[in-house]
C-alpha cells in the first residue's frame, strides 16, 4: 500500500486508486470545543468516503455555545459531539493517524506530537474569535467567517487528496 524507504518527512507515499483506502485524520485545535469540531464535521461530512476522522484538543472544554450556532446555521447540530480525549491521550493510547491537522497558531502546532506512522501534517491557522471579538454579535459574525474559512479548507484538502496534490501523499492513477 504505502511505498518508500526514508523517514516520513521525506517521502512520498503512494496510493493506489484500485483499492479502497481509508486514511485516519485527527483534527486538532487548542481546546476541544471550535475549531476542530467545525473541521472534522466538514470533513467527516464531505470527505466520508476517504478518511475516517477523529478531533482532539490540547485542553479539554464544552463546546462553546456560538459554534453551534454558526454550524447549525449550516445544517450540523453539535450539541451531542465531542472530543472525549486529548492529543497526549490518545498518543498514550497507541493511536495512529496517517494525517494530523492542526488549527492552531504555529506555537501550538509545534507542541502538537508526532504519530506512529504519521505522513502528512498540515496547520491551518484560524483565529478565535472569543479573542478578537468584543460582543456577542461581533463574536458570532466572527465564528461565521472562520467556520466559512475551515469549509474552504476542508474542500481544498479534498479537492486536493483527490487530485493527488496532497503533499507527501500522492495518489497512484497509474
Amino acid at each position: 500500500m504505502y511505498q518508500g524507504l526514508c523517514s516520513w518527512k521525506e517521502q512520498v507515499f503512494y496510493i493506489s486508486n484500485e483499492e479502497s483506502v481509508m486514511l485516519n485524520v485527527l483534527v486538532v485545535s487548542e481546546q476541544n470545543f471550535g475549531k476542530n469540531l467545525i473541521a472534522s464535521s466538514y470533513l467527516k461530512d464531505l470527505g466520508g468516503d476517504h478518511f475516517n476522522v477523529e478531533c482532539a484538543g490540547f485542553e479539554a472544554g464544552p463546546l462553546r455555545p456560538v459554534v453551534n450556532i454558526v454550524m447549525k446555521l449550516d445544517g450540523y447540530d453539535l450539541a451531542n459531539c465531542g472530543c472525549p480525549h486529548s492529543v497526549s491521550d490518545l498518543l498514550a493510547m497507541g493511536r495512529r493517524y496517517d494525517i494530523v491537522i492542526t488549527i492552531c497558531p504555529k506555537r501550538l502546532d509545534e507542541k502538537c506530537p508526532d504519530f506512529p506512522g504519521q505522513l502528512l501534517r498540515l496547520n491551518w491557522r484560524h483565529s478565535d474569535p472569543d479573542k478578537i471579538a468584543e460582543s456577542r454579535i461581533d463574536r458570532l459574525q466572527q465564528t461565521r467567517i472562520m467556520r466559512d474559512s475551515i469549509k474552504a479548507d476542508v474542500i481544498k484538502f479534498i479537492n486536493d487528496y483527490e487530485k493527488g496534490e496532497l503533499p507527501m501523499l500522492k495518489k497512484d492513477f497509474g
